[in-house]
């Protein structure tokens, strides 16, 4: 078990809240400033992490399949490879702004969206990578937030406290018809919409919005499918591991016949190389084409194979396109 001091907990405040500040005399409801005396000994960081994870990205694309569900792609800061999520008629969709809630046929390309999300909630390893939320929370007006918080109505995973007004809007998951209050919250995960915060230790705020989540407990998780925080630790070292140099890798010679000459080919990062000649690249999954889009002209590429289509007509690469540490090489010929 990792011990962790309040002290500790109190310089990393100030890095980990995210939005405007105040002061503590400005909240409208004052709560205790200073951590409660039981809290400021040793105490398990651990038990107090929240079961759920939030993931910022934008939309990039939204399909509709045969049987209902949405396929939303988007990107995240600092990825190129993306992620694509699966939701539902069990998905909930809310607005940012007040925590209303939102149908599916509303979202639209290049909104800001927060994906809620289960720990173990599976993700694939594919490239993209799948994974299917509990909730997204559209528009950035307000802070999102996933914690654990106690009877103090305080989390100290982010260091945040709640001091609930009339106008905080507080539910739960399954939808329940009733009349919710601060006592609801104590011992619970929570998802929460906030704006401004003291500059207390604890921060405090008003929320906008509480929704009380249920436990979160997935088990036998299938084969080829990990958990999301696994997950994300894995592509992130993947991602750490891509080639920061320009895309040119040693020159390779072509396999050869007694009519053909031999040739050099560069190998070249795809997506680097086709943005900057003015294509838009659209990825899916490995075993789909990757498609390039300009002007009138439209390229389908798939990594392992040598040929590829240019505005339908097959043609043959240099060298089959390769998938290395999360970038696709092709034969620099395929955007000549």
């Amino acid at each position: 078990m990792k011990k962790i001091y309040a002290v500790l907990a109190t310089m990393l405040a100030f890095s980990t809240i995210g939005g405007m500040t105040i002061f503590a005399d400005e909240v409208q409801q004052k709560l205790p400033v200073e951590l409660p005396a039981e809290k400021t000994g040793e105490y398990d960081l651990l038990e107090m992490e929240s079961q759920y994870m939030t993931m910022n990205a934008k939309i990039t694309s939204i399909e509709k399949s045969e049987k209902g569900y949405y396929l939303i792609s988007a990107t995240r800061p600092d990825d190129e490879i993306g992620i694509v999520f699966t939701i539902d008629e069990n998905t909930f969709i809310l607005n940012n702004k007040d925590g209303s809630f939102m149908k599916a046929d509303e979202l639209k390309n290049d909104m800001s969206i927060t994906a809620i999300l289960g720990k173990k909630t599976p993700m694939t390893m594919s490239l993209p990578p799948m994974t299917n939320p509990m909730g997204i929370v559209v528009g950035e007006e307000n802070s999102v937030s996933t914690a654990y918080f106690d009877e103090q109505l305080t989390s100290e995973e982010i260091m945040l406290q709640l001091n609930i007004s009339d106008e905080t809007k507080i539910v739960d998951m399954a939808g329940t018809k009733k009349v919710f209050t601060q006592d609801d919250i104590k011992n619970q995960n929570c998802l929460v919409l906030y704006g401004i915060t003291t500059r207390s230790i604890p921060a405090q705020t008003n929320p906008v919005f509480v929704m009380i989540l249920p436990n979160d407990e997935v088990k036998d998780i299938e084969e080829e499918l990990v958990g999301v925080e696994e997950a994300e630790k894995l592509l992130g070292e993947q991602q750490i591991e891509q080639v920061t140099e320009p895309a040119i890798v040693e020159p390779e010679t072509t396999v050869t016949t007694p009519i053909a000459p031999v040739l050099e080919v560069n190998v070249v990062p795809l997506r680097e190389m086709a943005e900057k000649e003015g294509f838009t690249v659209t990825w899916k999954a490995n075993d789909k084409p990757v498609v390039l889009q300009k002007d009138g002209i439209e390229i389908e590429i798939i990594v392992g194979q040598q040929e590829y289509k240019k505005n339908g007509e097959v043609l043959q690469s240099v060298k089959a396109p390769e998938l290395k540490n999360s970038k696709i090489y092709v034969s620099e010929n395929i955007l000549q």
